[in-house]
């Protein structure tokens, strides 16, 4: 189907959910590689004027790492990865309306290298909580491995 005006793709615009898991490499010497799971969607905003492709849901398992008892020491961590509703990107309507391969435009914005890199920049900042949680802080993250599951 070719979308021929913004209100007929905001309307019948439609992209399956894509599902991954991926390991995360936290930069901090007391944790090992954690596992996550992320659904990511594709969805017209009209008032915009383009398609956001978004985290509607990402979770890690749990971490947790203590605190080291120095002032200068590391923050403890005992919580998971938590991120929703998160934009990653955006693909403006122009590259959508009137293309026949509107499809291939889309993918290409959720190649694994993509994801792996716009899921990195939100996972350097996200924000984790000491165990007091008075604290909040950031970790370096890189995503090691990215896999599409059904």
């Amino acid at each position: 189907m070719v979308y021929n005006s913004a209100a007929e793709l905001c309307e019948g615009f439609g992209y399956p959910p894509v599902h991954v898991k991926f390991t995360i490499e936290i930069i901090d010497k007391r944790l090992g590689p954690v596992k996550a799971e992320a659904e990511i969607a594709i969805k017209p905003v009209k008032a915009k004027g383009y398609l956001e492709v978004l985290v509607e849901e990402l979770e890690s398992e749990h971490i947790f790492a203590d605190e080291n008892g120095s002032i200068y020491g590391s923050f403890g961590i005992d919580q998971s990865i938590q991120i929703y509703d998160e934009v990653l990107t955006t693909i403006p309507f122009e590259e959508i309306m009137g293309n026949e391969n509107w499809k291939e435009t889309v993918e290409e914005s959720i190649t694994a290298d993509k994801l792996k890199e716009q899921l990195g920049k939100s996972l350097n900042d996200y924000q984790f909580s000491d165990l007091s949680g008075k604290y909040k802080f950031r970790k370096r993250c890189k995503i090691t491995e990215l896999q599409f599951i059904d």
